[in-house]
C-alpha cells in the first residue's frame, strides 16, 4: 500500500487530510511539525510528502531544503500544502527547492487526492523526483530570508490595522458609554422631578372638596404622565445612538420628511436647497432635523419660513438652518443647547448637539437676535458627498 506522510501543526488540519487520503486508500503516517516528519521519513521513507509551511521547529520550507539535500529522500515526491504562505513569490521560492507541486488550502477531497494520484504516477513512470531543486544553498538562504521577512513584514501590518481597529473601536465604545451614562442622568433628574410634581397634584386632588379642582388637578397630571411617556421615548432613541448604524443618508429627503411630521397647525413654508447632498452618519439623523424644525416653528413666534442650505469651506461643508423668526437673544445663545433641569427634558436642542457631538460634528447658533434664528452644523471632509451634483 502507498505510505504518505503528512506533516501539520494544526489537529483538525492533520485529521480531515488523514480522512481524505484514507478513503482511496492510502496508508498515512503523521507530524505535527518539520523535524517529526524528518524522523519519521529518515526511519521508513514514505512515497510521498505532503508538509505544511508554518510549522514550529522546522518549518516547510527548511523540511523541504533538507529533503532534497539527503540521499534517501531526494527522490521522494514533496507536495506543499499551505494557507498562510499565498503570495506567488512564495510559490515560486518553493519550487525551486524543489516542491513537486504548491497547492492552496482548502481543495476539494477530490481535487486534492487527483493531485496526489497524478504525482505518485509521474514518481512510478520516471522512477526520480519530478522537480529538482534550482538553488545553491546561498541563494536558497537568501531567498529564504526574503520570503520570512515578507512574511513578517506582512503580519506586522495586519497586527498594526488590527490594534488600530480595536482603538478606534476603544473610542467608539468610550464615548458611547459617556453619552449613555450622560442620558441615564439626565432621564433620571428630569423623571424624578416628573414624579415630585405628579405626587404634589396627587394629594391636592385627594384633599380637594370640589369637582372642578379635581378634574383640573387629574389633567395636570395626566399632562406630567404624557410627558414622562415621551421623555422614555426620546431616551429610547438616544440608547440607539450606541449602535453603528452609519450609512449615506440622502439629506434633502430627510428633511422634507420631517418637516411633513410636523404639526399642521402652521403655515411655515421649507426651503430646502440640499441637492445630491449625502452624509455618512446613522438614520437616527433624522431626529437633528426634526428637532431644528420643531424648535423654529414652537420658538420663533412669527415663523414664515425655514430654510436649509450648504456650503462648502477649508475645513468641510457648513449646513446651515435658518429661519425668519424672532430669533434668539445674545444672552440665551450659550444656554440654548443646555439640558434645563424641571422643563420637559429639553432633548430637542440638547440631543441635536449630542447626537451630531457622537458623530464628529459640531453645531452653533449664529443668528442675529429679532431677525431670525441660524444653526450651522459643520461636517468634517470625508463624512459628505454630492451625488448627481450639479
Amino acid at each position: 500500500m502507498t505510505r504518505i506522510l503528512i506533516a501539520d501543526d494544526n489537529p483538525q488540519n492533520l485529521y480531515l487530510l488523514e480522512s481524505i487520503l484514507k478513503a482511496h486508500p492510502f496508508e498515512v503516517i503523521s507530524a505535527k511539525n518539520g523535524a517529526e516528519a524528518l524522523d519519521a521519513a529518515l526511519n521508513n521513507p514514505p512515497d510521498l510528502i505532503i508538509a505544511d509551511i508554518l510549522m514550529p521547529v522546522i518549518d516547510g520550507f527548511e523540511l523541504l531544503r533538507r529533503w532534497r539535500a539527503d540521499e534517501r529522500l531526494k527522490h521522494i515526491p514533496f507536495i506543499i500544502y499551505t494557507a498562510t504562505y499565498t503570495d506567488p513569490k512564495d510559490e515560486r521560492f518553493a519550487l525551486n527547492l524543489g516542491a513537486d507541486r504548491f497547492i492552496i488550502k482548502p481543495q476539494k477531497p477530490e481535487v486534492l487526492s487527483r493531485i496526489v494520484s497524478d504525482i505518485l504516477l509521474e514518481f512510478q513512470q520516471k522512477q526520480s523526483a519530478s522537480n529538482e531543486p534550482s538553488l545553491n544553498e546561498t541563494e536558497s538562504l537568501r531567498q529564504y530570508n526574503e520570503v520570512l521577512f515578507r512574511k513578517l513584514e506582512k503580519k506586522v501590518k495586519q497586527l498594526e490595522d488590527e490594534v488600530a481597529e480595536h482603538r478606534k473601536s476603544e473610542e467608539r465604545t468610550l464615548l458611547a458609554n459617556r453619552k449613555l451614562a450622560l442620558m441615564t442622568e439626565v432621564t433620571y433628574q428630569d423623571i424624578q422631578n416628573k414624579v415630585t410634581a405628579l405626587r404634589g397634584f396627587t394629594e391636592l386632588s385627594r384633599n380637594s372638596k370640589e369637582a372642578s379642582d379635581r378634574t383640573g388637578f387629574i389633567d395636570k397630571q395626566m399632562e406630567i404622565l404624557e410627558t414622562i411617556q415621551n421623555l422614555i421615548k426620546k431616551t429610547k432613541d438616544y440608547l440607539q445612538m450606541g449602535t453603528d448604524n452609519s450609512r449615506w443618508i440622502a439629506l434633502e429627503e430627510i428633511v422634507d420628511m420631517q418637516m411633513s411630521l410636523q404639526s399642521q397647525k402652521h403655515t411655515v413654508s421649507l426651503v430646502c436647497d440640499l441637492p445630491g447632498l449625502e452624509i455618512y452618519t446613522d438614520p437616527l439623523i433624522a431626529r437633528v432635523f426634526y428637532n431644528l424644525i420643531h424648535n423654529a416653528i414652537g420658538h420663533g413666534e412669527h415663523v414664515t419660513r425655514i430654510s436649509f442650505s450648504c456650503r462648502e469651506d477649508p475645513i468641510g461643508l457648513r449646513l446651515v438652518c435658518e429661519d425668519d423668526g424672532v430669533g434668539i437673544p445674545s444672552d440665551k445663545k450659550r444656554q440654548i443647547f443646555n439640558r434645563i433641569v424641571g422643563g420637559e427634558g429639553k432633548f430637542g436642542l440638547f440631543f441635536v448637539r449630542e447626537f451630531l457631538t457622537l458623530f464628529g460634528m459640531t453645531i452653533q447658533e449664529t443668528g442675529v437676535p429679532e431677525k431670525g434664528a441660524r444653526f450651522e452644523i459643520t461636517i468634517p471632509k470625508g463624512a459628505y458627498r454630492f451625488i448627481n451634483k450639479q
